[in-house]
């Protein structure tokens, strides 16, 4: 009795990353690790990645190159202490394979080649990367899978901090990065005001006493409800530093943190 028909699409995509101009990773010459290659782009501070998708969709393979992605910065991040951002991520092959069921004697596959299809649209410091730190940078991205949404968004956000060159916004950045964090440290649980939960936050997480802590919080309503920056150049510093801790303590303790963020 013959089986239904199955067709699966491999999409091979290519996003662009980019760093800081003061701040980059740059590669010298091409690396390949399996299926994922590492390309120089035309830009000194951006880098082009190419790597497989394997889905039923266009939508599917969309956003499964985006998680993917999306891992491989945070990665980046854990394993360089540089920012990177996706400029863009396009299909450049798609390849249907459709096969008949598994019970079938006989197997048909058809190999269909398309074109190119977009599916979305000062003082320097740079890092080269090698075949030996962008296997490790890998096989921290496929570790990652497994995080909490809210730790990704946590990430996400402190990526934009520091990518952001103007001083507001990256405190504004850094700041919801930080408030993420505190919701999945379980700090916005139970009763009390959110002064009270986000200062105890700044208190454990960051290693301020109370005081300090009162003045980031009290900068930090400033700027988002008041339209009051310049408080918020003086906490700038002590909030980067404040976010270094969180990124070194899960950076000394990362395979523990793998197990646990879930």
């Amino acid at each position: 009795m013959g089986g239904g028909l199955g067709i699966t699409k491999l999409y091979r995509f290519k996003a662009v990353l980019s760093s800081r101009k003061d701040r980059y990773l740059y590669l010298e010459k091409p690396v390949r690790i399996d299926e994922i290659e590492f390309r120089p782009a035309e830009s000194w501070n951006k880098l082009n990645v190419f790597f497989n998708v394997m889905a039923d969709t266009d939508m599917e393979a969309t956003s499964k190159a985006e998680k993917f992605i999306d891992n491989l910065c945070t990665a980046i991040l854990l394993s360089t202490n540089i920012a990177v951002d996706v400029d863009s991520i396009n299909v450049v092959r798609i390849d249907e394979i459709q096969e008949t069921s598994k019970s079938d004697a006989r197997r048909t596959v058809i190999i269909v080649v398309h074109d190119v299809i977009k599916l979305k649209a000062e003082v320097s410091v740079g890092l080269g990367l090698d075949e030996s730190l962008l296997k490790s940078i890998i096989g921290i991205a496929g570790k990652i899978t497994g995080f909490n949404e809210l730790v990704n968004r946590f990430f996400r956000w402190y990526r934009w901090g520091l990518l952001e060159k103007d001083p507001i916004d990256r405190f504004i950045k850094l700041w919801i990065a930080f408030e993420i964090w505190a919701e999945y440290r379980g700090y916005k649980k139970g009763e009390g005001s959110e002064k009270f939960k986000m200062t105890n936050a700044l208190m454990k997480e960051c290693r301020v006493n109370k005081k300090e802590a009162g003045e980031m919080y009290g900068t930090r309503c400033s700027v988002f409800h008041f339209g009051v920056h310049d408080k918020a150049l003086n906490k700038l510093s002590q909030l980067e530093k404040c976010l270094q801790n969180v990124i070194l303590g899960i950076r000394q303790n990362v395979s523990q943190q793998f197990a646990n963020l879930e």
